[in-house]
C-alpha cells in the first residue's frame, strides 16, 4: 500500500508540463525524426517476423547482419537528434523512439534457432513480401528499400534457378525505381 505523500507526488509529476517542452520552436526536425524513425521501426517489425516465419534465423551471422543495419538506423537517427538538440523535452521525445528503434532491433538475437528448419513455401512468402512491398513503394518509395532487401534475401536461400531469377528482377525493380524517384528528386532541388 503506498502512503498518500507518494500517490500526491506522483500525481504532481503526472501534472509537469514535459510534454509540451517538446515543441518549444520549430518542430519539424522532431516530427521527421519520429515519424521516419517510427516507419523504419513498422517495416523492420515486418522484416522481423517475415524472416523468423520463414526460417531465416536459423543462422545466428543473418540474424547478427540483420541487427546491424538496424542498429546502424537507430545510430543515424541519435545523431540527427543531437545535432538538432532543441530542448529537454525534444532529447526526450527522440530518445524514446530511439530507445524503442534500438529495442526492436535487438530482436533478431532472441529469435535466433538453429534447429528451426526452413519452410518449403518460405521463399515464395519472401518473393511474395518483396512484389506486395514493391507495390507500396508507389505510394511511398522508400518502402523499396526494404523490397530490395527481402529479395536479395530470397534470392541468397532460392534453390531453383527460376526463383533466383525472379528475386533478382524484383531487386532490380526496386533499384530502378529508387534511381528514378532520386533523379526526380534532384530536379526538383
Amino acid at each position: 500500500m503506498s502512503s498518500p505523500f507518494l500517490r500526491r507526488t506522483l500525481l504532481a509529476l503526472t501534472l509537469l508540463p514535459l510534454p509540451a517542452l517538446a515543441f518549444q520552436s520549430d518542430t519539424t526536425h522532431i516530427l521527421l525524426l519520429a515519424i521516419s524513425l517510427g516507419g523504419f521501426c513498422l517495416f523492420n517489425l515486418l522484416l522481423i517476423g517475415l524472416f523468423h516465419f520463414t526460417g531465416q534465423y536459423q543462422s545466428h551471422g543473418f540474424a547478427k547482419a540483420h541487427m546491424a543495419i538496424s542498429i546502424a538506423v537507430s545510430t543515424i537517427a541519435m545523431t540527427v537528434a543531437l545535432i538538432y538538440l532543441q530542448g529537454v523535452g525534444a532529447i526526450m521525445l527522440n530518445l524514446g523512439v530511439v530507445i524503442v528503434s534500438v529495442s526492436l532491433a535487438l530482436l533478431p538475437l532472441h529469435l535466433t534457432n538453429p534447429d528451426k528448419t526452413k519452410p518449403s513455401w518460405g521463399i515464395a512468402a519472401l518473393l511474395a513480401t518483396a512484389v506486395l512491398l514493391m507495390l507500396a513503394a508507389h505510394t511511398l518509395t522508400p518502402i523499396a528499400l526494404f523490397a530490395i532487401a527481402v529479395a536479395h534475401v530470397a534470392a541468397i536461400n532460392a534453390k531453383h534457378l527460376a526463383l533466383k531469377i525472379a528475386s533478382y528482377l524484383i531487386a532490380l525493380w526496386g533499384y530502378g525505381y529508387i534511381g528514378y524517384w532520386l533523379y526526380m528528386f534532384s530536379q526538383h532541388i
